[in-house]
This record gives C-alpha cells, sequence and structure tokens, in this order.
C-alpha cells in the first residue's frame, strides 16, 4: 500500500492518503491499522504481507501473516535513527513479534474489538498492548483504543486495571533494552494507560482511502536519546 504523508501533525494527529485496493489497511507497524496505531480489523484468511516504512524515528520491514480468522502476527525488523542524527545515542537493530487477536466480531450495533502486544519477544522499544474497537458507518470506519507501555504514554492516566489487583498500578524494567529477546509477559497492561483513535475515509469512486489519527505514544525513548526533540 502506498502511503502519501500530507507533511503535518498537530496534537498528536497525522493525516495520509492511501492507495486501499483492500478493505483494510496496513498500518506502518504492518499490522492492519491507522497510521501508527492499531484497529481492529483483520486480514482475509491466510494473507501474507510485507510492508517497509521509511521514517525518521526507524526504518520498519514488517511481515505479517493472518494466521487464523482471528488472529494476526507480526514480524518486524526496525532500524532505529536510520539517518544516524549527529548527537543521537540510538544505535538499537531491533527484532521483535507482535499479534493481535480478534475477540469480538462487528455487528449492527456492535463494533469489533481486538486485543494485541506489541514486542511480545524483543527488547522491548516498542513494547505495548492496546485494546481497540472499530465500527463502520457509510464511508467511515472509525476506531478507538487504549494502550499501555509505549502506547500509554501520551496524556496518561492511571491504569483502570488497578481496580483488578494492585500489580497493574506499575510496569516493571524500562523501554528498550530490557528484555533481550525474553518473553515480557509480567509487564503486559501494567502501568499508566492512554486513549488513542482515529477515522478512516475511504472514496467511493476512487482507490483512495483517507486517514486520521491520535496517537498515544509520545516517543520518550527516541527524545531521551536524542533522535527526537
Amino acid at each position: 500500500m502506498l502511503k502519501v504523508f500530507m507533511g503535518f501533525a498537530l496534537a498528536g494527529a497525522l493525516f495520509s492518503v492511501v492507495s486501499s485496493a483492500q478493505g483494510e489497511n496496513a498500518s506502518d507497524f504492518g499490522t492492519s491499522g491507522l497510521i501508527k496505531m492499531p484497529d481492529a480489523r483483520m486480514s482475509p484468511d491466510s494473507t501474507l504481507r510485507a510492508t517497509i516504512t521509511i521514517d525518521e524515528v526507524a526504518n520498519l520491514v514488517n511481515i505479517t501473516f493472518q494466521a487464523l480468522p482471528k488472529v494476526q502476527a507480526t514480524f518486524r525488523y526496525a532500524i532505529f535513527n536510520p539517518k544516524q542524527l549527529p548527537g543521537s545515542r540510538d544505535d538499537l537493530r531491533d527484532r521483535s513479534y507482535e499479534i493481535k487477536a480478534e475477540i469480538l466480531a462487528e455487528r449492527y450495533l456492535i463494533p469489533q474489538i481486538a486485543i494485541g502486544a506489541r514486542d511480545v519477544l524483543g527488547t522491548g522499544a516498542w513494547e505495548g498492548e492496546y485494546l481497540v474497537a472499530s465500527k463502520k458507518w457509510k464511508s467511515f470506519d472509525v476506531s478507538l483504543g487504549m494502550g499501555w507501555g509505549r502506547l500509554g504514554t501520551r496524556s496518561g492516566f492511571s491504569n483502570p486495571l488497578s481496580a483488578v489487583s494492585d500489580k497493574f498500578d506499575s510496569r516493571p524494567g524500562s523501554s528498550g533494552g530490557s528484555f533481550g529477546g525474553e518473553s515480557r509477559g509480567n509487564s503486559f497492561f501494567r502501568g499508566d494507560a492512554s486513549i488513542f483513535g482515529g477515522i478512516a475515509y475511504r472514496f467511493s469512486s476512487l482507490p483512495l482511502t483517507f486517514l486520521a489519527e491520535y496517537e498515544s505514544d509520545q516517543y520518550n525513548r527516541e527524545a531521551i536519546l536524542g533522535t527526537l526533540e
């Protein structure tokens, strides 16, 4: 899928025009989604998709496979600080895995709901979990989600799961390099949470989709390492 970025961002919102021959869009992270953020959509069963994203934070090479009708998996290779900016201390080359599963199918008044985790195995550089709902209305497809980890860093608030257990209040470790390829299951859905969301508008007369999103990743890791201001 070809993305032509319109070149501006405001308060975490990004806009793009996307070529969309398929019924769902590939995000920059390879999974079905908006631009950076995931949605609840799935690809047709057994779909194998490869995407490349060129970005100032990291270049991403993604291979996504719709392993089951309700389960989507992505292998990702990230080259952080690809422009090798002077002053940046980020030289990480990272392999990670993401998985997303549908937990509720879309019906007339009910949205499609999915749950997922980025960097299930890896260094933790992209660590984040999410619960997201998507609902179609005419030519619009609206998504709203809640994220944890990196996806819970922009305008974060106390974890609502702490009502179940105090263990969800704090998140162990730090993002990036802490896990060394091991499973980080003890950090899933812990720590502060944030809201993300967006819309996709599919033109009926053109093979194009307009996307707008509010991103919940504040890129604290990249700011600390000097890749972003």
